[in-house]
């Protein structure tokens, strides 16, 4: 349901929209049609100065004798195509053929226009000629435009008969030119490669080389094997020379020798150190019972010297064989190193010889391959002379003089011209509306949603000393002109069924800072020329009223008096500025809402409605804070002021479609700082000087009874 309702509002919104385009449009429809008759007679004027234009067209069948010659499809690059067309339409389209068919041209024909910036007429014949190709077939369409249509279906029959000529002209000169500089080449190339093969046979006798590459592998393999022997004997050597260490290590120490598999794996070593083992075993038998001097403990302990001995002289001996093995290893490594270095130095050389070598035979191959070539080209050369004996173009259909006018197409342009007045006059319109009259479109969006728009104040621009003060304390021209149409803001309201006998009026804005308070001065001091007014300060949070009228910001005011600290003529004061009372704020407080939620404010409210003619109260920002929506409920309604400068139109209907949906009753909208307009006022105010009004002299003859 709620959806529904909206759409029908969205809906309704678009009609109101759509109706004030329409309004718009249709009171300056008169400057629409004035827009509309002056485009559409310039074009239209212009239109009519344009010459006429006509196109003579031929066709051409291009390779139609081609299929005639057996030899062309024998050439690479000559089988027709879309290559082949696409190459004859840039000939056809070329600078340099276009400067030989005006040549060829009658001295008397001028292929641009007598006023045509193009005085070039090769430059007129490209700009006014298209070569197309027509598909799938090997046909071309030449087309050609001119004001005049004898030039132009001239013009397309030289371009053709002109362009067989120049073809088979071209490409026969071409030919003779690429024979003879295809023949010079071909000697030259044939001289190259004899030099080349000579520098060949004699580097190849100076180094007495049969077969380079064969050298070069078997010097690779003698290293490999060379290095291959190195390694097995550094490794033998490394080997013994970790035994020798550990034999040395060992010393007289036969178990540790024994453990050696070298030294254990001799069979005489091996033999002899199982024989002193069992003598020290029998030895330690007859230790127990024989002494030192005893015959058998004396032989048995020299039958282990003799062992000893022997064994001793047995390492030693395999020692010194393991020594003289070491020295030989180190011989042949140092021979073999020899022979390495020996046979790197011949493979660096037989390197060296075979790029010689290779560069050598590369060349012969370059001068040999690009002798074939050559050769071939040759052939097709003189294939090509055969082929250019006959025409491969034939002009299929003539032009004849054109009879009707191609363009200009002066009835679609007179029809373009209407419509794009017609267009050009509303957009105009429609900017000078919405780019010029700020006021109507805040009044259209207020109205939208229900609230009426009270009046607009202008911006005054103060410059010097003057800047920093107060509206209410200006003078001069611009503030004269602020105080008109605050009377007029006053005349409104005094007009208006609701707020003419509504004595409480409370002002809000949307945001801070958006001119509240110089127009609730202002307006008090308008309506104090008429009524009794007072003026309360109910913006607890950030007063102004008393600063801006000269008065102590902290004196007694609105929070004095209804928290009772002081009487209501301790309150208020008066200022001769705005021959009015003035209740300010008082005491900021620390609760403002609770404030102006008491009872008793309310019925200050009522009480001043029945002792003045008009109560002026200035409430905070409404979307600011909630105090203004509590003023509201004892005043019943809120006047809006708005910004036109700090509030743009789009912000402006958001912050209205808000307000609608909180529930708070607006009674008008007053727009502020809004551009003015002084003719009007020089116009207005000398009339009203000369004559009264006479609901202004209806309001001073009531304030008289009064």
């Amino acid at each position: 349901m709620q959806s529904q309702q909206q759409q029908q509002v969205q809906q309704s919104n678009d009609a109101i929209e759509l109706s004030v385009i329409l309004a718009i449009l249709s009171a300056r429809r008169w400057l629409i049609v004035l827009i509309t008759s002056v485009i559409f007679a310039l074009v239209t004027a212009f239109v009519s100065q344009l010459p006429s234009v006509f196109r003579a067209d031929t066709t051409l069948m291009v390779k139609g004798g081609l299929a005639a010659n057996p030899l062309q499809s024998l050439i690479p690059g000559m089988g027709g195509g879309n290559d082949e067309l696409d190459t004859q339409i840039k000939l056809l389209t070329s600078t340099q053929f276009a400067q030989d068919v005006v040549k060829n041209l009658p001295a008397d024909l001028e292929l641009g226009l007598p006023n045509d910036m193009r005085r070039d007429d090769v430059q007129a014949l490209l700009a006014d000629l298209s070569v197309a190709a027509v598909p799938k077939t090997t046909l071309l369409q030449i087309s050609y435009r001119h004001h005049n249509p004898f030039i132009a279906a001239e013009v397309v029959n030289q371009l053709a008969a002109h362009f067989m000529n120049y073809q088979t002209g071209l490409m026969q000169q071409h030919n003779h030119e690429a024979n003879d500089w295809i023949k010079q080449r071909v000697d030259e190339v044939r001289n190259k490669l004899v030099e080349s093969e000579q520098k060949l046979q004699q580097f190849r006798q100076e180094r007495n080389i049969i077969d380079i590459s064969s050298d070069i592998e078997l010097s690779k393999h003698e290293i490999t094997q060379l290095f291959g022997e190195r390694r097995l004997l550094q490794k033998q050597a490394d080997e013994l020379a970790v035994l020798l260490g550990k034999i040395q290590q060992a010393g007289q120490n036969y178990e540790v020798l024994i453990n050696i598999a070298e030294v254990a794996a001799v069979p005489v070593i091996a033999s002899l150190q199982q024989q002193l083992a069992m003598q020290q075993a029998e030895f330690a038998q007859l230790r127990l019972s024989y002494l030192e001097k005893h015959p058998r403990y004396i032989a048995a302990n020299r039958k282990i010297e003799v062992t000893s001995q022997q064994l001793n002289s047995e390492v030693n001996k395999l020692s010194g064989n393991f020594q003289i093995r070491q020295r030989d290893l180190q011989r042949n490594l140092q021979e073999i190193v020899v022979k390495a270095d020996a046979a790197t130095t011949r493979l660096e050389k037989l390197v060296s010889v075979g790029q010689v070598h290779k560069k050598l035979e590369a060349e012969i191959q370059a001068n040999l391959h690009l002798l074939t070539t050559l050769s071939d080209k040759m052939k097709e050369t003189e294939l090509m002379k055969d082929i250019n004996k006959t025409s491969s173009i034939f002009v299929v259909d003539p032009a004849i003089v054109p009879v009707k006018p191609i363009g200009p197409k002066r009835l679609l342009l007179s029809v373009a011209a209407f419509v794009l007045g017609i267009i050009s006059a509303v957009f105009l319109v429609l900017c000078l509306h919405f780019f010029a009259d700020v006021t109507s479109k805040y009044r259209h969006i207020a109205t939208r949603y229900g609230y009426k728009l009270l009046g607009v104040v202008p911006q005054i621009r103060i410059k010097g000393i003057n800047r920093n003060l107060p509206v209410i304390q200006q003078s001069g021209k611009q503030y004269t002109l602020y105080q008109e149409y605050i009377r007029s803001l006053r005349t409104n309201i005094l007009l208006d069924k609701q707020l003419s006998t509504q004595r409480l009026l409370a002002l809000t804005s949307i945001s801070p800072n958006e001119g509240k308070s110089s127009i609730c001065l202002q307006l008090a001091k308008s309506f104090s020329e008429l009524e009794r007014v007072i003026i309360i300060d109910a913006d607890l949070r950030f007063p102004a009223l008393a600063e801006a009228l000269g008065e102590n910001p902290h004196r007694p005011g609105l929070t004095n008096l209804l928290a009772k600290t002081h009487t209501f003529e301790q309150c208020v004061f008066y200022s001769k500025e705005l021959n009015a009372d003035v209740l300010p704020s008082g005491i900021r407080p620390m609760n403002p809402l609770l404030f102006l939620s008491m009872p008793r404010f309310d019925a200050v409210l009522k009480v001043l409605a029945k002792k003045y003619d008009r109560v002026i109260i200035e409430c905070p920002p409404i979307l600011s804070v909630s105090d203004a929506m509590v003023v509201a409920k004892c005043v019943g309604k809120l006047e809006l002021v708005v910004d036109v400068k700090k509030t743009p139109l789009v912000d402006f209907a958001a912050k209205m479609d808000l307000l609608s949906q909180s529930g708070v009753n607006i009674g008008g909208v007053i727009l502020n700082r809004v551009k003015n307009d002084t003719s009007n006022y020089y116009a207005t105010s000398a009339t009203r000087a000369k004559q009264p009004s006479a609901l202004r002299q209806l309001l001073h003859d009531n304030l008289r009874r009064a």
